[in-house]
C-alpha cells in the first residue's frame, strides 16, 4: 500500500498580548508542532502566531463567567468586537460552560453579599452571547476547563493552512 506524502506543517510560534496578565492565560513550550511563546502587544485579542498578517487570526480569552459578564455590558468590548470584525478567523474562548452563564452568579467567585449589586443576571448574559454572535464575525466557543486545548487544534489548523503565511 503506498503512502500519500503529506508536507510537514511548519512550526508556529505562538504570540502572546503582554497585556495578558502573568498568572493568568496560557503559555506554550516548545513542541512538535510549536516553537514556543514569545510575547508582545497586540492591538486587539489575547493571542496569534508569528508571521501571521495581524488581521488574519486572533483568539480572545475570557477565563471566568465574571469577567465575561462584565465585559458583555462595556462600550470598550463592544469596541473590540468591531475590531474583531477585521479579522479573517477572530474566535473568543470561553473557559466555562453555557451552564455557568445561565446560574450566574453562582459560581462565579463573587462573594454572595456583592450578588444584589449585580447589574446582570445569567439569562441578560446569555442574550447578550447570542446577539454578539449574531451581530459579530467572531465565534464564540464554550470550552470549560479545555480552553487551552481548544487553543492548540485552533493554532494547528490555522498554522496548517496557512503554512505559507507564515515567515
Amino acid at each position: 500500500m503506498l503512502k500519500k506524502h503529506v508536507p510537514p506543517i511548519k512550526k508556529y510560534t505562538v504570540v502572546r498580548d503582554t497585556k495578558e496578565h502573568e498568572g493568568h492565560g496560557w503559555e506554550w513550550r516548545a513542541s512538535k508542532y510549536c516553537s514556543g511563546t514569545q510575547c508582545q502587544s497586540l492591538a486587539t485579542g489575547d493571542y496569534t502566531l508569528a508571521g501571521l498578517p495581524e488581521d488574519y487570526f486572533v483568539i480572545e480569552r475570557k477565563g471566568s463567567v465574571g469577567e465575561w459578564a462584565k465585559n458583555v455590558v462595556e462600550k470598550r468590548f463592544e469596541r473590540e468586537l468591531v475590531r474583531l470584525d477585521n479579522f479573517i478567523y477572530p474566535f473568543i474562548i470561553l473557559e466555562f460552560s453555557v451552564y455557568d452563564i445561565l446560574n450566574y452568579p453562582i459560581g462565579s467567585g463573587i462573594p454572595k453579599y456583592r450578588w444584589k449589586y449585580l447589574r446582570v443576571r445569567g439569562p441578560f448574559i446569555l442574550q447578550r452571547t447570542m446577539e454578539i454572535m449574531t451581530d459579530h464575525k467572531v465565534k464564540i466557543l464554550f470550552c470549560g476547563d479545555k480552553g487551552k486545548d481548544v487553543a492548540v487544534q485552533l493554532f494547528k489548523r490555522i498554522g496548517g493552512s496557512a503554512g505559507h503565511l507564515l515567515s
